[in-house]
């Protein structure tokens, strides 16, 4: 989902401390976040909050090493925080530390990977079952970079009484998702709507099942797929192979006062990581470069998807299904006229620009069986109720929760 907006712009690298105010963005590795966040268990949780989100790795965080750090914070806004930033770096590549030094397979045993893979992915969606589960849906809203405090109260009017982050948790929401015969549905769409999609700053992200694998058979098709590395994930070894497809846009709007972008080329990249033993998909990204002459957004990152995978038991069977999703949107300032935009530029001493960021982050789990039954009444053919069966639980209804 991408949406238009006028906001924020770029700044320069500060180096790694936990200074009292900052100016710029932070450029930390892994390691370093690690050793500042060792240092700071005595502050203030907003205050450390505030210090994580100046921050911006050049590295991915494991999620072994996010939930070792998360366990060390204390309160909520710093583990949000933490969190916001694990989230962003995860179209970055592993520490080198952390990539195994598994021998490189053979041109010929990486053929029967990928092989393994596009069987897996024809297969994968139509064997899956109708089910629900819940999916809990965390919203952040900044900027790609540090800010001033003045530009950022002004840009953010709306958000009075927060102090200053780079991205803020805008809201929790959680709804149940049905995914039905191939396609995702919502048992309550206005409850989903009022929740998910009532957020002036809200970027709600969906997907996650079918569409993102049918997308990878697109790859394939048209685009270019060649091995990257060995790395080791939440359920073991992965063999990584790295895409690059022109494709035509299509998008998905999921909210009714959603705006959509026009439809044209996009170039897509991204990292596949399956499991070697049968080419079941574990972990997907995606990202959409829109080609300059089209006009909207800047270049990178500007609507990264990442889904991560694993195994799942559904009415007594195991599924590989979505445990995790990450969406990422920047924006240029492409709402207004040309000289309001120059205007604001000169204000605020900025040099191009400026970019918002949205961010999704999701998680998905209570998996249930879903099975419509049948209800005969005296005179009458049989009607298809489509409820869970006696034994599932019923969806639980939508409500926020943090």
């Amino acid at each position: 989902m991408r949406r238009l907006a006028i906001l924020l712009l770029l700044v320069g690298i500060a180096p790694l401390a936990f200074a009292e105010k900052h100016d710029a963005t932070q450029m930390v590795t892994v390691e370093q976040l690690e050793q500042a966040l060792a240092t700071a268990h005595s502050r203030w949780d907003g205050k450390l909050a505030k210090q994580i989100s100046y921050m911006k790795l050049t590295e991915r965080l494991s999620d072994a090493r996010f939930a070792r750090l998360e366990k060390e914070l204390h309160g909520p806004q710093s583990r949000q925080a933490l969190l916001a930033l694990a989230d962003e770096s995860q179209f970055l590549d592993l520490p080198a530390a952390e990539i195994p030094s598994n021998a490189v397979p053979s041109a010929a045993g990486q053929a029967e990977l990928l092989a393994k893979t596009m069987d897996y992915v024809n297969k994968a969606v139509a064997k899956l079952p109708n089910f629900y589960a819940i999916r809990t849906t965390t919203l952040f809203l900044g900027t790609p970079t540090v800010i001033s405090d003045k530009l950022h109260d002004w840009l953010f009017q709306d958000l009075e009484g927060v102090s200053y982050r780079r991205l803020i948790a805008t809201g929790i929401t959680s709804v149940t998702v049905l995914y039905r015969n191939g396609q995702d549905a919502y048992p309550d769409n206005k409850k989903r709507v009022e929740s998910e999609c009532h957020n002036p700053y809200g970027a709600v992200s969906s997907g996650q099942f079918g569409e993102m694998l049918t997308f990878f058979t697109k790859v394939a098709a048209q685009g270019k797929i060649h091995w990257s590395h060995w790395e080791l994930g939440p359920t073991g070894l992965q063999a990584v192979f790295h895409y690059t497809a022109v494709l035509d846009f299509q998008e998905t709007l999921n909210c009714p006062n959603e705006v959509g972008l026009p439809q044209g080329p996009v170039n897509y990249q991204g990292e596949i990581g399956v499991n070697p033993s049968d080419g079941s998909v574990l972990r997907f990204t995606r990202i959409e470069h829109t080609p300059e002459d089209v006009g909207f957004g800047p270049q990178k990152g500007e609507g990264d998807m990442l889904v991560e995978y694993g195994p799942m038991e559904i009415g007594g069977m195991n599924y590989i299904c979505p445990v995790k999703s990450v969406f990422i949107g920047l924006y240029s300032g492409v709402v207004g006229p040309r000289k309001l935009l120059d205007s604001i530029n000169r204000s605020y001493g900025l040099t191009e620009d400026a970019v918002q960021e949205l961010l999704d982050d999701v998680t998905f789990g209570q998996y249930h069986l879903f099975r419509a039954e049948a209800h005969i009444l005296p005179g009458e053919s049989p009607i298809p109720d489509a409820t869970p069966s006696a034994s599932s639980p019923a969806p639980p209804a939508a409500s926020p929760q943090r």
